[in-house]
């Protein structure tokens, strides 16, 4: 039994309140809620039975909260070795394992767009890659470490560097910008339990497999998987944190993989699953023709297989590359 409080807010009820007449007030799986609390008050309730909430949005929003500490705590945190940084945040790594569509949740939860939400949703989005791609429950545990830390050098970074999306910095500021892979590299080099892997996605998280990146220029030969993983992850984030337009998320990362920038075999699984969500649904194409979504094909997902609803056919989009989904109808 707990004591009535305000810090009872965001638990959840394990048993029916009644009122002295025998009705209902709150319901058993209640999440509690400040004016919960001043209702139980009101009928001088002195003790509840509570759990924590675990659902995903108060997992969620705890995990930005802790690594918002750890970040901005890392001076004290620099001699704890960094496999227990995450143990409380173990919860949310379990619910992603089981919900293949926490995405929706995410990205409809309001929050800052801050450095450390960016953090926790690389490192559930790089879970969620390597459970796509079939990976170990351990690998994929060094993902979601591995892409919450693949920013950490940007601490480092002037505020104002932060705000600005990289598009929006002069040359002078994107030069120190660069930096941060480099900066985040030395800071984790200094710290307890990192591994190889860790090092590597904060080194290298802003390369690309054909050498076009940063900060050093290396090509796929010279870039792990895992780093590969993380820089989709990367990408998949700064997307939806400013469209939720799924259809210009697909269109990006698959220009990204034509353009030899991102690895098709970590980006076609991940759009094979976005889009089979939305088979049998209506939607806009690149000239302005309205389709219904038939199938999606295994190896070209964002191709699918459309029925054209004004003329009355079918087509196979595999055919026609230029022909793109751009919204729903």
């Amino acid at each position: 039994m707990e004591e009535i409080s305000f810090d009872l807010v965001g638990k959840v009820l394990e048993e029916d309140i009644v009122s002295e007449f025998d009705l209902l007030l709150l319901k058993k799986g209640s999440i509690l809620t400040e004016i919960n609390i001043l209702l139980l008050k009101k009928h001088n309730y002195k003790q509840i039975n509570v759990s924590e909430d675990v659902s995903f949005k108060n997992l969620y929003i705890k995990h930005i909260n802790h690594i918002e500490h750890l970040f901005t705590n890392l001076e004290e945190k620099k001699n704890v070795n960094i496999k227990y940084w995450f143990e409380e945040d173990q919860k949310i790594v379990r619910t992603v394992q089981k919900n293949d569509f926490f995405l929706d949740q995410m990205y409809k939860i309001k929050s800052d767009q801050s450095l450390f939400r960016h953090s926790v949703n690389v490192g559930l989005l790089s879970f969620f890659l390597g459970k796509l791609l079939r990976y170990s429950y351990k690998n994929k545990l060094l993902l979601w470490k591995v892409g919450l830390l693949h920013d950490i050098g940007k601490l480092k970074l002037r505020r104002e560097l932060l705000t600005k999306s990289e598009k929006d910095l002069t040359e002078e500021e994107f030069h120190e910008y660069k930096r941060h892979p480099e900066t985040g590299w030395s800071m984790l080099n200094e710290m307890k339990g990192v591994n190889a892997t860790m090092l590597n996605g904060a080194r290298s998280h802003h390369e690309r497999i054909d050498g076009s990146g940063y900060p050093r220029g290396i090509k796929i030969k010279y870039l792990p998987i895992m780093v590969q993983i993380v820089s989709v992850a990367n990408k998949i984030d700064k997307i939806l944190m400013t469209n939720d337009n799924v259809f210009y998320l697909v269109n990006t990362l698959i220009e990204e993989t034509r353009a030899n920038k991102l690895n098709p075999a970590i980006v076609i699984p991940f759009v094979r699953h976005i889009l089979r969500k939305n088979v049998g649904k209506k939607v806009v194409l690149n000239d302005k023709t309205t389709a219904e979504i038939l199938f999606i094909f295994d190896q070209e997902p964002s191709q699918p297989l459309l029925y054209l609803i004004e003329t009355d056919i079918f087509i196979d989009s595999r055919k026609y590359h230029k022909l793109k989904i751009v919204d729903f109808a």
